[in-house]
């Protein structure tokens, strides 16, 4: 049985929105698009976690958006409250929790890594790329770059990463840039006929390059690498998810340096 919105809610929030052409939310749907997104240079998320996430992060958030019958409205007091069908219109997910957010890119110059960084080279997995900004989050690394990935703002991509976006620098540039920027870096990529990840070395600073699920690097980048590692395997198997191998080297980068 469908709850009735709290009148209480109305009283602190004002009006129910319950248009589809209201003018925030025809702007806050068109996100969905790509092209949209990098002309508005915003974003939507969604969810209870990434919304309190992007307000604890200091996100630049342009707006929040609570469903009529979300049990949350009351812990986003800056929220437009929005009926259920119009809600849909933003909605990305079969089980929404009834909360998002619009947010504004942060303006991040294209410039060289302040520490460990991670490069994408070619990736066109959501939870893949998603995974492994948080895993570089999550070691510390200063920057991700991405050549030729999927958009780094796809809400598939913003979900897998689990508030990441909002406490590393994200960039999408050519191969060409990226690796102009690499001077005095130890660049390092992830390949099965590499070194054995446990009985190399890595200084910092260092890029780790992981290269696309299928083919692997491309030429550009696998001539400009200082070496290749891969992760010692059993059972005859000859190599990992993306996401997972590229999360384990990066570990390994974080516990050597620290």
């Amino acid at each position: 049985m469908q709850t009735e919105p709290s009148k209480a809610l109305f009283a602190v929030f004002g009006m129910l929105i319950t248009s589809k052409d209201n003018p925030k939310i025809a702007e806050a749907a068109k996100l969905a698009d790509k092209k949209y997104r990098r002309a508005a240079n915003k974003y939507l998320v969604e969810g209870v976690r990434l919304v309190r996430d992007a307000i604890r992060y200091g996100a630049d958030i342009e707006s929040v958006f609570v469903r009529e019958d979300s049990p949350c409205a009351e812990d986003f007091p800056q929220a437009a409250i929005v009926s259920r069908k119009t809600f849909a219109k933003l909605s990305d997910t079969v089980n929404s929790q009834g909360v998002c957010a619009v947010v504004r890119r942060k303006e991040q110059p294209l410039l060289g890594p302040a520490g460990n960084c991670l490069v994408l080279d070619g990736l066109q997995n959501p939870g893949n790329v998603g995974t492994l900004i948080r895993t570089a989050a999550a070691c510390g690394f200063s920057d991700v770059y991405a050549a030729d990935c999927v958009d780094l703002y796809s809400p598939k991509v913003i979900r897998s990463a689990m508030s990441a976006h909002f406490c590393i620098k994200l960039h999408e540039a050519s191969a060409q840039e990226i690796f102009g920027l690499l001077d005095g870096v130890t660049v390092v990529a992830a390949d099965m006929a590499g070194s054995d990840l446990f009985e190399t070395s890595i200084s910092s600073p260092a890029a780790l390059v992981v290269g696309n699920e299928g083919n692997g690097l491309s030429d550009f980048v696998r001539q400009r690498v200082n070496a290749t590692v891969a992760l010692p395997m059993a059972n005859e198997f000859e190599s990992l998810n993306a996401a997972v191998a590229g999360s384990v080297i990066m570990y390994r980068i974080f516990t050597q340096n620290k």
